[in-house]
């Protein structure tokens, strides 16, 4: 079991989780809307954070989600089937498969025939995506920074361990 997080500093009062509870409460004053608590604030923060970033690859002409099948594939530092992009940023094959076709007409990334299967191919950057990555990456990592920074290092580490049994409970 992790650490228990650290008392919150004193906040601006209610945020709009809980104002929307208690709007159910008098709707509904039977309901426990406690997990609105959680899962509220998750998504909240969450489309917080990813605004901050979205607006660094946005300067680029590219979504968050194009961004993230470029890194992806820069992390793997090999070739990667579409299904592998799929699963690496846990898109849809539809959706994998719109972003290769804009990010291979922006010359970023490069498809070639697997040799073992013709009906298979192989994405890697091209020298171009590999330097877009490299330079994007730190500014979105900054970005990223200044959209937590409310909470400090500590505050931080133990939100991503209590995250991290959160996500691996759901499978």
């Amino acid at each position: 079991m992790s650490d228990p997080l650290p008392d919150p500093p004193a906040g601006p009062g209610p945020d709009p989780v809980d104002r929307a509870r208690a709007e159910w409460a008098a709707v509904h004053p039977q309901l426990d809307t406690s997990p609105m608590a959680v899962s509220g604030r998750l998504r909240l923060a969450a489309a917080a954070v990813g605004r901050a970033a979205d607006e660094v690859v946005r300067e680029e002409g590219l979504t968050r989600a194009e961004f993230d099948v470029l890194c992806a594939l820069r992390r793997s530092r090999r070739p990667l089937t579409p299904t592998g992009v799929s699963a690496a940023t846990l898109a849809s094959g539809a959706a994998t498969t719109k972003r290769l076709e804009h990010l291979t007409a922006r010359g970023l990334l490069e498809r070639t025939p697997d040799p073992r299967d013709g009906r298979v191919s192989r994405l890697a950057l091209t020298p171009g995506g590999t330097a877009l990555v490299d330079r994007l990456l730190p500014s979105v990592l900054d970005a990223e920074r200044r959209a937590t920074a409310a909470l400090d290092p500590r505050a931080q580490e133990v939100l991503a361990a209590h995250l991290r049994t959160l996500l691996a409970a759901r499978g």
